[in-house]
């Protein structure tokens, strides 16, 4: 079965880190609920500012917030632009759809709906 993407965020930018946490990314209920994302996903991050890409999971947090934890938490610095994605096996490509939710300052700008 193809791996198609799932759900999208892009234009995030980082409002914090923690190094000395469990693990995670910490995103707005507001950017998981626009992007389609679940609490506890594996997502994939590319850090556009500095070229970064790594794997997690996402945990809620208050709204616009975009936080690095634990390790990924090197990875990026307050201020880098991110792109957080999720991905799905499907069946039946001709039918899937993708949610692309694009942002600006951690502010929802547009939902896309994107056909394979």
């Amino acid at each position: 079965m193809p791996v198609l993407l799932r759900s999208k965020a892009h234009g995030l930018v980082v409002t914090g880190k923690n190094l000395n946490y469990e693990g995670s990314l910490t995103l707005g209920v507001d950017i998981m609920r626009a992007a389609g994302f679940h609490r506890l996903e594996r997502v994939e991050v590319y850090n556009v500012t500095n070229g970064a890409r790594f794997s997690t999971y996402l945990l809620e947090g208050p709204e616009g917030v975009v936080e690095l934890n634990g390790a990924a938490a090197r990875l990026g610095e307050v201020g880098d632009v991110i792109i957080v994605t999720s991905y799905e096996c499907v069946q039946d490509v001709s039918s899937h759809v993708a949610t692309v939710a694009i942002f600006r300052g951690n502010k929802l700008v547009e939902v896309r709906r994107v056909k394979a």
